[in-house]
């Protein structure tokens, strides 16, 4: 998969899960608000690896 590809994926999954964190702390679900927000810190780390990664490869 192309980098940029991938990054825009990344992207996606981070808008759902924050979206998901969000509806959960409407519904005042905070065992499901915590985990999706767990998960989009997650996705978060990943794309600043993934790009990281990449400046480190354009440096070169």
């Amino acid at each position: 998969m192309e980098r940029q590809k991938f990054i825009e994926c990344l992207d996606k999954l981070i808008d759902r899960s924050d979206r998901w964190a969000k509806d959960a702390e409407k519904r005042e679900d905070w065992n499901i608000a915590m985990y999706y927000e767990g998960q989009t810190k997650a996705f978060e780390e990943v794309k600043r690896m993934i790009k990281r990664e990449i400046d480190q490869h354009l440096q070169v």
